[in-house]
């Protein structure tokens, strides 16, 4: 259509072109045209102009003719039609998809793709499907398909692929392609979260702190979230160097040490980080250190967990413990886990009055397995069985009451 328009406009053109050449406005010609009592007369330019037009008329009425040829027709209403068609596929096996009928999305899915208008939605549909249906093999085809064939998606395509491949729990091959998306997708979120989970399941704990400014820059993790890694990055590099200094390497020791100054205040008094800090010191025989260790955390921030653990371990002097914990119980009276962790300590003191009154002090406050059955156990050294057998008793009924509540045989029967 475009260019019997052109052509035309041009034959116009050439047509007044040559007719001004020619002189014609002056001297337009003539013509007679006589057949029985009819005569044609015109100009000659008019003749000239009319039979153009009507060879552009021809033109247009062959075009027209062409497109409305039958066949054509046919042709493109199947052609329509098996849009259509491919397109409910589609939707259908989306529907399904939605609906977590993996199989049934999958199928529908692999009919639609072979259409010229498929979208990459379809085949990382088809490839998560696949997943979930268990073809180990089949999802990373889908997914290389759908990379050949829509290599702008590649980003989103790249994006599945890695959490595919760690939710399959290949973790290496998952560190891989995240390793290759952050050059086109620095900032993603998604990448980058998944990419801290593939260093926590890796154990890459350097890799991880250098990932941290920029998880928290682009706001990925939460400022809680974000104070847990940390936490779990300095245990790591304590544990490290725990662990070379008991291969043999002294000169790790101070690093140690070095290490625990260094770090954050909030650390010092945090529970977790605090016990476990202390029990390193412990395994390395350095019992005066962990104590205070212990004692500056419980100073600054009480902790249950703290100072059962002050109770649980013999330290430098037990003298000097039993000073600081009844200097704590000034101020916490009717502290339970206080109470039985100074009958710990008066215990390894060999102080048997001070830590018999601790343990019944304590008991009164709150019942506990731990200190009905330690002090049962000292009553019992003491020759006080009734004692001893009333603090056992209370002990196993309590363990007692932590159990299900389950029919039981009569005494005379036997399980079987």
């Amino acid at each position: 259509m475009i260019r019997l328009f052109i052509f035309g406009l041009l034959a116009i053109v050439v047509s007044l072109w040559f007719t001004l050449s020619l002189g014609f406005p002056s001297d337009p010609g003539y013509l007679l045209i006589a057949f029985g009592e009819y005569t044609f007369e015109t100009s000659l330019f008019a003749l000239l102009v009319l039979t153009l037009f009507a060879y552009l008329c021809i033109r247009f009425l062959l075009l027209i003719l062409g497109w409305i040829n039958p066949m054509r027709l046919i042709a493109v209403g199947k052609e329509i039609s098996q849009r259509k068609r491919t397109r409910s596929t589609t939707l259908e096996g989306l529907l399904y998809f939605a609906r977590g009928n993996w199989k049934s999305s999958l199928k529908l899915l692999k009919k639609s793709i072979k259409d010229e208008d498929v979208s990459v939605v379809n085949y990382l549909a088809a490839g998560y499907a696949a997943f979930e249906l268990g073809e180990k093999d089949k999802w990373k085809q889908w997914l290389d398909l759908a990379e050949e064939a829509f290599p702008v998606s590649k980003s989103t395509i790249v994006s599945l692929r890695a959490q595919l491949l760690y939710r399959s729990e290949q973790f290496e091959q998952c560190l891989a392609v995240l390793e290759q998306a952050k050059e086109t997708s620095l900032n993603d979120q998604t990448l980058m979260n998944l990419l801290k989970d593939v260093y926590f399941k890796l154990e890459e704990w350097e890799e991880l702190e250098s990932l941290l400014p920029m998880l928290e820059k682009n706001k990925v993790i939460s400022v809680k979230e974000a104070e847990r890694i940390r936490k779990r990055l300095l245990m790591e590099k304590l544990h490290s160097l725990h662990a070379a200094v008991s291969d043999g390497a002294d000169s790790e020791r101070t690093q140690l040490h070095k290490m625990w100054k260094k770090c954050p205040q909030a650390f010092h008094q945090d529970a977790k980080v605090v016990g476990y800090y202390s029990s390193l010191l412990l395994d390395l025989g350095d019992r005066r250190e962990a104590a205070k260790v212990i004692e500056y955390a419980l100073e600054k921030c009480w902790s249950v967990d703290l100072i059962h653990r002050y109770g649980a371990s013999e330290y430098d002097s037990h003298s000097r413990q039993l000073l600081m914990a009844e200097g704590w119980l000034k101020s916490r009276p009717a502290d339970a886990a206080l109470l039985v962790t100074l009958a710990r300590i008066c215990m390894r003191d060999r102080l048997w009055g001070k830590a018999r009154e601790y343990y019944e002090a304590s008991l009164k406050i709150k019942p506990t397995v731990c200190a009905f059955g330690e002090l049962g156990r000292m009553l019992k050294r003491f020759g006080e069985t009734e004692a001893s057998e009333s603090c056992l008793r209370r002990r196993d009924e309590m363990i007692g009451s932590q159990l299900l509540d389950l029919p039981m045989p009569e005494s005379d029967q036997y399980a079987g």
